[in-house]
């Protein structure tokens, strides 16, 4: 009840805010790429005074290229408007008046800045990284790392992101993240980066700290990729191809037509993709037999996947549009893998071996609807927005498991059998998203906005597992690895938020409350678990701008994050006896709040970030892994999931970029944390370490059109609950050679050039005080990769000049944006 009256009290103050609210003087507008047409983000406005030329207000441009400076009194002013990599803009003469009291100066074209060094030109290029308090925004075309990679190549150069081995992404030592795709929850997000072209992304909006408004799942923050989508008249589009060594490749067709009110977009892309992995494990178990254990194994992943897009977005007014979209999605992934093991006695001597040997398939095919609708109004900036969504999964798979045991001497073991077992495996997934947002101004800085959510979705996972009988030789139900779960999940959203500024100060506060039903059905088992719970989610934002190089934020919110399905499942997996594991359906969500301090510092040629963050978390889910014996592999990992007590990270970031010559280009991101977790309730040794990562890349702009980009990166040890994970350092070199008139691209990659990516760690198990055992592992992808690319632009330039393609509707708008520019 006290959830549902704090909402209602925020909500009538937006009411009462919006009546009393006065008209003020203002001035509007949109930066935008004179060559590409796109928007220009984050750069500086500054008016000046008629007179004397000074600085009478200023403002930093949103992510979408819009601005807005008020109040402004009546008078003569000229707007300056500058930012790194561009030619500086005046416009002059803006005259505001009592009878016309604002100004929309519509569309301000920027040029790219040119200067003539000796043999070399110089063009100046949108920076790599733009900086706002509230996010670091990473423009993926001006990274020649990412050249014929993925989504996951992406990532692992995105400031405050890190990327691990099997491709999970993770932000301060968290991989409880929220991906969106064009500001929006997407079937693209779910499927995992490897899945999506780096060739389709425009750029990565990184958002540690989300406003109310938008979806609190994920503890760590929100990533937003935006993905490229033409606005020029007529028939655009580009083409790529890129090959790399070791059965590597990949192509794309993007094509866009736009005419009248109508504009057509769609897009094809084909990747093959084969990846070699080796690892080793060294297990020593001090309650149970046998002593010492070693695991050497080898993988081979073939995977590929054939991805055709098409919409179209159409004009039904001046003031309505509609987007409709329809994604078709096929894959494959093949796996082989080999695993060899050594059982020691005492002494370290060997005394049997095994040999275990794995083959599988999978397919899958997705399809998503999407429609969007969009109503803008004669007041600036109200708007009113719905989104819905709808898409399928269905993924059959097929794994097959060989398993032979010797003696010491090679031969044949009497005591355990040799087993063969097969597994058909059917996961499909139904999700369904209905949204509505309504932004309303409030005089000439302040704005309310609120907006209901509703989300169901629907996981059903079907495993039949078989066991070859050695006497028949047929293959029989194996009821122990049979397993059908089904996870249904309902959540209702209504949120409101409101801001506004007072002189140097901007401020937003608001909250989103939410219903959760959750139904886990283990099918095999017969349980049945029912999960209820109502949640509210403030969130506050305070600004402060010294002047216009420089301003600072405090804010905080507060998030949740829901277990998933491999966390639930109460079924116990032994398709790897030797790792088995098992969920826990009464886990309860865990909670975080967020807390941080931001301040931005731009000079003529740099810009400079600094970050302070804490976060508490409640109701800690971590894996517990502990030994037990086993009547046929004696001793076996058991590993499930648990609620902890509690747990706290905290910690400080820093973001520079800085153009130290007209030929160099600089990025450099560094971020260090303490990541603790308290466990003494469950019998585990509490768990605390800091740990950092660093990054770096440099761009040179060589003779003849040529560019070179070399990229650094080192993650330190890092915390986990039983143990702890080594540190990585890689490196990569890539270039870039303009032919075709600027309109192709010639690109060579090499990745981790020194082969030195690998994934070391050291695990521990206790019972109560006893240590129970201790192992370390390491596992070396394949990293060290070669990639030949070229990529061709073709099309018509011409602009089109309706005002709803002034606007980059994807972008997650800026905490308090309208609130004041910030």
């Amino acid at each position: 009840m006290k959830q549902f009256l704090f909402l209602f009290i925020l909500l009538s103050l937006f009411k009462i805010s919006s009546q009393s609210a006065r008209a003020q003087g203002s001035i509007t507008g949109t930066l935008q790429d004179a060559a590409s047409k796109q928007p220009i983000g984050y750069a500086t406005a500054a008016l000046l005074s008629g007179p004397d030329s000074a600085i009478v207000a200023s403002t930093l441009v949103g992510g979408d290229g819009g601005f807005t400076l008020s109040p402004v009194a009546e008078g003569k002013y000229a707007l300056k408007i500058s930012f790194v990599g561009y030619a500086t803009r005046v416009v002059p003469n803006i005259v505001l008046t009592s009878a016309k009291p604002k100004a929309n100066l519509g569309v301000i074209q920027l040029r790219a800045a040119s200067t003539q060094l000796q043999a070399v030109e110089i063009v100046g290029q949108r920076e790599q990284v733009e900086y706002a308090l509230d996010r670091r925004v990473y423009n993926v075309g001006q990274d020649l790392s990412t050249v014929g990679g993925t989504a996951v190549d992406v990532m692992q150069n995105v400031p405050s992101v890190t990327v691990d081995q099997e491709g999970t992404v993770s932000m301060r030592g968290t991989s409880n993240i929220t991906i969106l795709i064009d500001g929006k929850p997407s079937a693209l997000s779910g499927l995992g980066l490897d899945q999506i072209p780096a060739s389709t992304i425009e750029r990565v909006e990184v958002i540690t700290n989300p406003s109310s408004k938008y979806d609190p799942s994920g503890t760590g923050g929100v990533l937003n990729i935006i993905l490229k989508k033409e606005k020029q008249r007529g028939l655009n589009g580009m083409a790529s191809a890129n090959a790399g060594l070791g059965g590597r490749y990949n192509t794309s067709l993007n094509l866009n037509y736009r005419f009248g009110k109508l504009n057509l977009f769609s897009n094809y892309d084909f990747r093959h993709d084969i990846r070699k992995g080796t690892g080793r494990q060294f297990r020593t178990n001090y309650t149970d037999n046998p002593p010492f254990q070693a695991q050497e194994s080898r993988n081979t992943y073939t995977f590929g996947n054939h991805n055709l897009r098409f919409g179209a977005d159409y004009q039904l007014t001046e003031s309505q549009s509609l987007t409709g979209s329809v994604l078709y999605r096929f894959g494959y992934r093949d796996n082989e893998s080999t695993s060899f093991y050594r059982y020691l006695n005492p002494a370290q001597s060997l005394d049997s071996t095994s040999l275990r040997n794995s083959a599988g398939n999978e397919d899958r095919r997705l399809w998503e609807y999407a429609l969007s609708y969009r109503k803008t109004f004669q007041e600036a900036g109200r708007e009113l927005t719905a989104d819905a969504v709808f898409n399928v999964e269905r993924e059959p798979g097929y794994e097959e498991f060989g398993w032979r045991f010797y003696k010491a001497d090679g031969s044949p073991s009497q005591l355990t059998p040799a087993t063969v077992q097969q597994n058909y495996a059917l996961e499909q997934e139904r999700e369904f998203s209905l949204q509505a947002d309504y932004v309303n101004p409030i005089g000439e800085k302040g704005k309310w906005e609120a907006g209901y959510r509703t989300t169901f979705e629907r996981e059903d996972s079907d495993v039949r597992a078989f066991d070859l009988n050695a006497r028949t030789g047929f293959f029989e139900n194996s009821l122990g690895r049979t397993n059908h779960f089904v996870y249904d999940e309902w959540v209702h959203a209504l949120y409101g938020n409101y801001g506004n500024v007072f002189k140097k100060f901007s401020y937003q506060l608001g909250a989103r409350l939410e219903q959760t039903n959750i139904i886990t059905n283990q099918v095999t088992q017969r349980k049945r678990n029912k999960q209820d719970y109502l949640n509210l989610f403030p969130s506050l934002f305070l600004t402060y701008e010294f002047s216009e190089e420089q301003k600072v934020q405090t804010s905080y919110s507060r998030r949740i994050d829901r277990p998933g399905t491999r966390q639930l499942n109460p079924f116990l997996d032994i398709s790897d006896p030797y790792n088995q594991r098992q969920g826990n359906p009464n886990l309860n969500p865990e909670f975080i709040d967020s807390y941080e301090v931001n301040y931005l510092r731009f000079w003529d040629h740099a810009t400079v970030t600094g970050t302070v963050f804490y976060r508490k978390m409640t109701n800690v889910v971590q894996q517990l892994r502990e030994t037990r014996d086993d009547p046929v592999y004696q001793s076996v990992s058991f590993a499930t999931y648990q609620n902890f007590a509690d747990g706290q990270s905290y910690g400080v970031e820093l973001t520079a970029s800085a153009d130290p010559t007209s030929w160099l280009r600089l990025n450099a991101n560094a971020s260090g944390f303490n990541y603790s977790i308290n466990s003494s309730s469950r019998g585990v040794a509490n768990a605390s370490r800091v740990s950092w990562t660093g990054r770096l890349n440099s761009n040179v702009t060589l003779p003849y059109k040529t560019e070179v980009q070399l990229s650094l990166y080192y993650r330190s040890p890092t915390v986990m609950v039983q143990g702890e994970r080594s540190g990585m350092f890689t490196t990569s070199l890539s270039a870039r050679k303009e032919v075709f008139k600027g309109k192709g691209n010639i690109i060579l990659r090499v990745q981790d050039i020194f082969d030195t990516m690998r994934f070391d760690s050291y695990s521990f198990g206790n019972r109560g005080e006893v240590k129970t055992f201790e192992e370390t592992s390491r596992y070396k992808p394949q990293s060290q990769l070669v990639y030949l690319g070229f990529s061709y632009r073709f099309g018509n330039n011409r602009s089109q000049k309706p005002e709803r393609e002034k606007q980059d509707n994807n972008s997650v708008p800026s905490e308090g944006e309208g609130a004041g520019q910030y």
